[in-house]
Order: C-alpha cells, then structure tokens, then sequence
C-alpha cells in the first residue's frame, strides 16, 4: 500500500477501508472477489422517473457519437454537472458511496462523467477497463466506477457486459467471448465495478434506446479524465451542493494535496468575487 507519512497528518483520506458504518460488507464481498456487484432497484419510482425526464431532456438533439469506441449508434452527454438537477440522487447515493469508500478512502473525485442512450442497431463495444488509461500497474486499484440502469439492462438491448473475476488478471490477459456475462438489472438499478474489470456496452437488438449513467470515481492524486472544474468554472462550482463539489475535484486527500493559492477550495471559492 503506497502513503506518503511526510504529507499526511494521520491516516491518509485516500486508504481504502475494511468496514464502514451502514455498509454493505457482502457487496463489498462481491465487488473485491468478481471486480462487481449489482445493486438491484436502489432509486425510488419517483427518483428514477425524475432522473429520466432529465436524462431526456439533456439527450434531446444530442447526435450519435463519431467513433468506433464511443458508438456510432450512441449518444452521450458529458458535463452533466453544468447541469445536475435530479441526477444528484444517483451521484450521491450511500450504497454507491460506500462501496467506493471502501475501495479507494475516503476523498475522491469523479473522473469521466456522461450519459449514454445505446440507440437500436448499436454494434458491442471494443472491450476494455477504465483504469487502462492510466500508465499504472495493473494490480493499482485507482478507480471504482458505477453504471446507473435508466432502463432495464437486458441481454438484448445493449446491457454491458463484463468478466466476472478480470480485474485480477495479470497485464496482456484479454477476454474471450465465452467469459462475457450481461449485467442484467432494473431500471434504478446500479452495478458498482473495478476500475481494473474487463467490460463494454452490449449490441441493441432491441427497437428501443438503452439509457445509463455512468460514473467513475478515482483517486484524488489522478487527473480525472473529465476537467470538471474548468467545464463549470468558479460560478457552477459555487451552484452545486458541497458534496458534488467535493466530488467534482474541490475535495483535498491531505493539506498538500489539492489546495488553491495555499487555502482549502472551498474558503478560496468563498472569498472569491467572481
């Protein structure tokens, strides 16, 4: 386990834990032995049809993407932190968090953050695992991400797919066909993964879009994929709730790690006139 005694004043905030309060220790189980665990039904009917009439409306007019890997029968919405609205629920939820917690500490960002709507005809994704973009060690644990089920994730509609048990593959072990397996799970739905698991979206052969949220949370010393704070800017930083902005990459792991002008952010944000 990496620390760095000289700049933490105690324990770290980014060491992963063995127990929590409130937690889930056999989806923390699930998620260290299979790389994932499926968190059936945790949005309300309300909550989900919430956050589906604002997916909808972020998707609308949105094109399809304009490569392979992003899908050319897909759309995707990134910075949806510009404008959260009932999103917030899925991003925030406990469950998701605690497991992440677990995983990585306590202080964390997000890293890439959008909206998916798998169109019919959309072909199956390159396989991959998101920590690969990242020039780390493979054994590295540096991202825990969750993907949030808008629709029902079937077998026919373009559900993802993973390896059950890849995230502890050595470096050059590839999936093969027969290892897949579809996440299927309800609308409300979340599957919590390594960022070291093998997946990618399935094929729709359905006649309808497959909706998602996807969400990476990483370690707090990583540039995200995504640059939240520049795509919000002092202005949206300042709309979104403490939590999100933490989330959003405000949140400091030590007190040399994240600081602005040699303040915490959020008393810097605060004091700033802009």
């Amino acid at each position: 386990m990496m620390s760095y005694p000289s700049m933490c004043q105690g324990p770290c905030r980014y060491t992963p834990r063995d127990r929590l309060p409130g937690m889930d220790s056999a989806g923390l189980t699930a998620l260290r032995r299979d790389g994932f665990v499926i968190l059936p039904n945790l949005l309300s009917t309300d909550a989900l049809a919430a956050a589906t009439r604002h997916a909808d409306r972020l998707l609308d007019g949105v094109g399809w993407s304009d490569n392979d890997f992003d899908g050319r029968r897909t759309r995707r919405v990134y910075s949806v932190l510009s404008d959260v609205g009932d999103l917030e629920p899925p991003l925030t939820h406990p469950a998701v968090h605690g497991l992440v917690t677990a995983s990585l500490g306590e202080t964390y960002q997000f890293g890439m953050l959008f909206l998916s709507a798998v169109d019919p005809g959309q072909g199956a994704q390159v396989r991959h695992f998101d920590g690969g973009v990242y020039p780390l060690p493979r054994g590295l644990e540096v991202e825990t991400n969750v993907i949030w089920a808008l629709d029902d994730f079937t077998p026919d509609n373009g559900a993802t797919v993973v390896a059950p048990g890849s995230h502890a593959w050595p470096s050059g072990r590839r999936p093969e066909d027969h290892e897949m397996v579809p996440v299927v799970m309800p609308a409300g739905s979340a599957v919590v993964y390594s960022g070291r698991l093998w997946h990618g979206a399935g094929d729709n052969r359905s006649d309808s879009p497959r909706r998602a949220l996807i969400c990476e949370h990483v370690l707090p010393w990583l540039r995200p994929a995504d640059n939240h704070t520049l795509a919000l800017g002092v202005a949206g930083l300042r709309r979104l709730p403490p939590r999100l902005r933490g989330l959003a990459g405000l949140g400091r792991a030590t007190d040399y790690l994240g600081f602005v002008a040699g303040q915490d952010p959020e008393k810097w944000l605060a004091a700033r006139e802009d």
